[in-house]
């Protein structure tokens, strides 16, 4: 097996097409391609204005700004959903059964707002998030054991259980009704809160049959769609929860075809695991996240950038993925996590048991990530292996961002 490696550095010429944003487009049938986008049909193809001339892409699965890292996920008010999606935004009502909520990078009448149903939502934070604060919400300290209650986090730091019934209509500002443990029915003000952390035996996730896109926004944003098409500098679609989305492109970071032809390695169980630490404390591989839940972030070209798909891992890890030949590259950026400066970590990449010549992964630093590109074709397994560096396991942690197989 021969490993490809993507370009590094892209170039895009100073041309009267550079007034818009530049993406770099990802389809299983080409090599990337970098320009502006044009037009994207809900059938995933694009039609791209590149240095030479107008280009037409099938099966997308995967653009990213070419001038922009991708942002962390919102610390101030947000809301998470049961999809993972983070919202950033402001609560505006509900009632019953929904929260009114109007996020802040979407493209909004003065009085519009989306309808999310209290079923969808994970969390709601109406103030910012303290540092550290862990990603899922069900590791959140404060929520503790009992999980089968809301909880709310008021900003004075005082935490009540119970169950919440509901927003209450026309309240100002926000109000909620909430029923504690005792049995005592209140309003409470949303002004009177930071966070919320819904009962999660009552959440329903809406996850999409067929393919939907994963968005990241300028601000922080994470969202889903489906029925998604761009024209003429917007990009429109609809929410999980039927609520219409319109923005401009330049609020659009990257965008990822979930449940397509690319499939992610951090959505798969691996058929082997083999773990051991330098002096006997082994940390655990971390599905979309870094070693110890923290962001999934590596170093680039453009800065720092913030992945919500990938693997964590530390020294001494192997992980090995059946693939029963039916896909026809793996790719994925690597790098150490950026607080490793000083660290290092040998990586090696396995076909069949074979080793994958990769220029800069024997040697892993986290001065900057490395793109991988190999050809699976005809491949039974992948194996992935991090091992010690000159410095044992201290400053190692190695990111796998945007790990995936494509079909």
């Amino acid at each position: 097996m021969k490993a490809i490696l993507l370009p590094i550095g892209l170039t895009v010429l100073a041309a009267p097409w550079t007034a818009e944003p530049t993406f770099t487009l990802a389809s299983p049938h080409q090599e990337r391609v970098v320009g502006q986008l044009i037009r994207l049909n809900p059938d995933w193809t694009a039609t791209v204005a590149t240095e030479r001339g107008e280009q037409t892409l099938t099966d997308v699965f995967s653009l990213y700004r070419t001038d922009q890292p991708a942002p962390a996920p919102p610390t101030g008010p947000h809301l998470i959903t049961t999809l993972g999606e983070r919202i950033a935004g402001t609560l505006s009502g509900g009632d019953a059964q929904t929260l009114r909520f109007r996020p802040s990078g979407i493209l909004l009448k003065p009085n519009e707002a989306w309808k999310i149903p209290l079923s969808a939502a994970t969390a709601l934070w109406l103030s910012s998030t303290p540092a550290d604060t862990p990603l899922d919400p069900t590791r959140y300290d404060w929520v503790g054991e009992n999980r089968n209650r809301d909880v709310l986090r008021f900003r004075n730091l005082d935490l009540v259980r119970g169950t919440l019934e509901g927003v209450a209509p026309e309240a100002v500002p926000v109000a909620f009704r909430f029923r504690s443990e005792q049995g005592s029915l209140r309003s409470v003000g949303s002004d009177e809160l930071a966070a919320i952390v819904f009962n999660p035996t009552l959440a329903r996730t809406r996850k999409p049959k067929g393919p939907y896109a994963r968005m990241v926004l300028t601000d922080g944003t994470r969202l889903a769609l489906v029925k998604l098409s761009v024209n003429r500098g917007l990009l429109s679609g609809e929410t999980l929860y039927g609520d219409q989305v319109v923005l401009s492109l330049h609020s659009l970071v990257s965008l990822q075809l979930m449940q397509g032809q690319a499939v992610y390695l951090s959505d798969l169980k691996p058929q082997k695991v083999q773990q051991s630490g330098f002096l006997g404390v082994a940390w655990p591989w971390v599905a979309d996240r870094g070693v110890g839940e923290l962001p999934l972030r590596l170093r680039t070209s453009v800065g720092e950038s913030t992945y919500d798909k990938g693997l964590g891992t530390h020294p001494r890890t192997v992980l090995s993925y059946a693939l029963n030949g039916k896909y026809r590259w793996f790719e994925a950026l690597v790098g150490l996590a950026p607080d490793g400066a000083g660290g290092q970590a040998v990586v090696r990449v396995l076909v069949d048991g074979q080793v994958q010549a990769i220029p800069g992964l024997s040697k892993l630093s986290a001065d900057h990530a490395v793109p991988v590109r190999i050809d699976l074709r005809g491949a039974k397994e992948l194996t992935l292996e991090i091992d010690f560096g000159p410095t044992g396991g201290v400053l190692a942690d190695v990111n796998w961002a945007d790990a995936r197989l494509v079909e």
